[in-house]
C-alpha cells in the first residue's frame, strides 16, 4: 500500500500495519515532507519523532509539484499484486488526490482520507481536544485554567481506525472486487469516543458534567500517595477485593468501618468510595507517609492491589526496574544517522508476524530503485533517467 501521509495518524496507522507484515512505501516530496525534521532530533539533526512512527516502511521520493511526478504514483497504484491499489493519505487542497479522479487509473482503489473536522476544515490533535471538554477536566483540582494533554491521543485512535479500516475494506474487495474510499477525521473519532466513555450522555441525562478532580479516578477509589523516601504511587482500588486488601494492609479497617456506621454509607460500593475519596486518601496518606517505598510496594503486592510507580520519561528509559525493562518489548536498533537506541517491536505479537526489518524506518527516497523497478517493472536505466529529469529523487 501506499502512504501519503504526514505527522501522526497517517504514519501511525501504516506503521501498524507495516509491523504486521504488510509492504507500505512512503511517498515522499523531494527532500520530505515537513514532519521528517520534528523535534526531538538526533545529534546528527535527523528526527526521531519521524523514524519511531515510519518504521518497517519504504520510501519514494517523489517530485509531487508536477504531473510527471503524479503520474508516478498512479503507476504505483496501478500496480497489480495482493496488497496494491491501497493508498491513505491525509493530504488536503489536492485536487489530484480526489477519489473519483483516481479511480479513473485504479477501478478498485481503497482509499483512506484522514481529516480534521467534519467539514473539511483543518485540524490537530490538540485544536481538537480543546474543544472536547477534556483540559478542562485535566490538572490541579484548584485550577482555574486549562490544562492540554502531552499524548496525542486523538492521533493515535484515528491512525488505528485508519488501520482497521484498511484491513476491512481490503478484506470486501477480495470478496466483491469493489474498492472503497473512506473518510476518517480526528474530531469524530473525539467526539465519539466522548460518547462511548458517557461523557456525552452524562451532561444530558444529568445535567452536568465532570469536575476537575486532580489525581483522583472517576467513578471508583484511585489516588496517588508520597511515601517516606520522596518516592511517589498510584494506587486503585477497582473492586471490593481490592478495596478491602488496600485497607487491610494499611491497617485502616476499624476506623473505616466506624466512619461508614457514623456516615450512614457503605464503603462496599464503588460509587460511594468515589463520592468519599478526599476523606478515605486522608486516612490512608500518613499510612504510606510513615513508610518508605519498598515497603511499600512490597505490602501492595502482598495484597493484590492495583498500583504504579510515578516515573519520568528518563527513569522509564533507564530503570533497570522499570515498566519498558520489565516488557521485554523493546529491542537495541541501529538507525542510520540516528544512532543506536531503544525501539518497540509490534504490541501484537504471534508467530510469523513482521521481523526485525520492521523496527527501522527509511531514509527519505531510499527505496525510489527497488520499488520503482519491483513494482512498475522499469529497468534502473529508466530509474536513472526519472532522477535525472528531477521526477523522482532517491539514492
Amino acid at each position: 500500500m501506499l502512504d501519503l501521509s504526514t505527522y501522526v495518524a497517517g504514519p501511525s496507522a501504516t506503521m501498524t500495519l507495516a509491523q504486521l507484515g504488510a509492504d507500505v512505501v512512503r511517498i515522499d516530496p523531494i527532500g520530505g515532507a515537513p514532519d521528517v525534521r520534528r523535534l526531538p532530533l538526533a545529534p546528527d539533526g535527523s528526527s526521531l519523532y519521524w523514524a519511531g512512527l515510519n518504521k518497517g516502511k519504504r520510501s519514494v521520493e517523489v517530485d509531487l509539484r508536477g504531473e510527471a511526478g503524479r503520474d508516478v504514483v498512479r503507476s504505483l497504484l496501478r500496480a497489480g499484486g495482493e496488497g496494491h491499489g491501497i493508498l491513505l493519505t491525509n493530504a488536503v487542497g489536492q485536487p489530484w488526490l480526489d477519489y473519483q479522479q483516481l479511480r479513473t487509473h485504479r477501478p478498485d482503489l481503497i482509499m483512506v482520507h484522514i481529516g480534521g473536522q467534519p467539514d473539511g476544515k483543518p485540524a490537530v490533535d490538540y485544536t481538537v481536544n480543546c474543544e472536547v471538554g477534556l483540559p478542562w477536566l485535566t490538572g490541579p483540582a484548584d485550577s482555574t485554567a486549562p490544562v492540554n494533554h502531552v499524548l496525542p491521543a486523538w492521533d493515535l485512535l484515528t491512525g488505528l481506525h485508519a488501520a482497521l479500516s484498511v484491513l476491512v475494506a481490503d478484506r470486501a474487495r477480495r470478496h466483491t472486487g469493489e474498492g472503497q474510499f473512506i473518510r476518517i477525521n480526528l474530531a469524530e473519532v473525539a467526539l465519539a469516543t466522548m460518547g462511548h466513555l458517557g461523557f456525552v450522555a452524562d451532561v444530558a441525562v444529568n445535567g452536568g458534567g465532570r469536575r476537575r478532580d486532580g489525581n483522583h479516578l472517576y467513578g471508583s477509589y484511585g489516588c496517588d500517595f508520597a511515601t517516606a523516601d520522596g518516592r511517589r504511587v498510584m494506587v486503585v482500588a477497582l473492586t471490593s477485593r481490592h478495596w478491602q486488601s488496600l485497607i487491610e494492609l494499611t491497617g485502616r479497617r476499624e476506623v473505616v468501618a466506624a466512619l461508614a456506621e457514623a456516615m450512614g454509607v457503605d464503603f462496599g460500593r464503588e460509587e460511594t468510595r468515589y463520592q468519599h475519596r478526599e476523606v478515605i486518601t486522608a486516612l490512608l496518606a500518613p499510612w504510606f507517609a510513615e513508610r518508605n517505598h519498598r515497603d511499600v510496594v512490597a505490602a501492595l503486592d502482598r495484597g493484590q492491589v492495583l498500583w504504579g510507580d510515578y516515573r519520568t520519561v528518563a527513569e522509564l528509559v533507564d530503570a533497570p526496574d522499570g515498566l519498558l525493562a520489565r516488557s521485554g518489548l523493546f529491542t537495541q536498533v541501529r538507525q542510520s544517522g540516528a544512532g543506536t537506541f531503544p525501539v518497540p517491536r509490534p504490541v501484537s505479537r504471534a508467530e510469523g508476524w513482521g521481523d526485525d526489518t520492521t523496527l527501522l524506518a527509511p531514509a527519505v527516497g531510499a527505496d525510489t530503485d527497488v520499488v520503482l523497478q519491483q513494482w512498475l517493472g522499469h529497468d534502473l536505466d529508466t530509474v536513472r533517467a526519472l532522477r535525472a529529469s528531477g521526477i523522482v529523487g532517491g539514492r
